[in-house]
């Protein structure tokens, strides 16, 4: 991919803008029932946090077994119709599967047809949709088919890839940020697990050049676990527009607390600031 010059975007939803000033704090809902999640919900109005994640493989994985796409759908709208209510701020519903870390075994069509009866729903400000069926595999025309439903009904689709198994080399990096791209998506989200301080050093050149010479829509790229958790706060240098804290127990290896995040985002640009100034 030729390059580009700095030509990323924001992106802008209500009064919050990704890609300007610190990067945005985004705590997973992580309950098991309506009634779990609208209390985190309460709880998090507490926290110093500009969006949330409704990870809702925890409530599917608490489910009925039996129930098909379609009731699932209708269950879980209903739920994020109560938390859009309870929130007054944007809202990413996630379906992970268990391929990426998450908590329920879907097939793809049913992954699909239950994400874009949320889309069509108009309820969520964003849908985490899942770039690829494996390593290395996307079916484009599924996902971009995805992408203009989603777009039709005024719901935007943050594109995503969770690599748990460990941190692929920089140009496979770049290859998956590219691919991400080129399907349309209004954000993209690439997190990996490091096992060297050379893996995390690898996410965040990647994001740098993402940030500098390839980026045309915002991003968000992450180091997991413990040797990854310096991303979480120094992401925004590179050019990371969102960082995951943790809300009443963690989504992904490495997760701070929003109060700690906050305060350690605060004191590292302060610092920077003051540095180049």
């Amino acid at each position: 991919m030729r390059k580009r010059g700095n030509t990323m975007k924001t992106l802008t939803i209500g009064d919050l803008t990704l890609g300007e000033g610190l990067p945005k704090i985004c705590v997973p809902l992580t309950g098991e029932s309506q009634e779990d999640l609208l209390e985190e919900a309460r709880q998090v109005k507490k926290l110093p946090c500009q969006l949330v994640e409704w990870r809702a493989d925890y409530m599917l994985a608490a489910q009925d077994k039996t129930a098909v796409a379609g009731e699932k759908a209708e269950s879980l709208k209903q739920t994020l119709s109560r938390l859009r209510t309870e929130l007054d701020m944007p809202i990413i519903f996630t379906v992970r599967t268990a391929a990426e870390g998450g908590q329920v075994q879907l097939t793809r069509n049913d992954y699909y047809q239950l994400n874009q009866e949320i889309a069509q729903s108009k309820i969520a400000d964003f849908i985490d949709l899942q770039a690829f069926e494996r390593p290395g595999a996307v079916n484009e025309q599924q996902v971009r088919n995805f992408i203009k439903i989603a777009h039709e009904n005024g719901t935007r689709v943050l594109l995503s890839n969770h690599d748990f198994q460990g941190t692929p080399e920089l140009e496979e990096l770049l290859t998956r940020f590219f691919v991400m791209q080129e399907l349309g998506p209004d954000l993209m989200k690439l997190a990996v697990m490091p096992k060297t301080e050379d893996d995390v050093f690898n996410l965040l050149e990647v994001a740098g050049l993402m940030r500098n010479q390839y980026g045309e829509i915002p991003f968000i790229a992450i180091s997991m676990g413990a040797l990854g958790a310096g991303t979480r706060i120094c992401g925004g240098e590179f050019g990371s527009v969102i960082t995951f804290a943790a809300g009443s127990r963690e989504s992904a290896p490495g997760q701070l607390s929003a109060e700690a995040l906050s305060k350690y985002l605060i004191q590292y640009y302060e610092k920077g600031k003051t540095e180049r100034e």
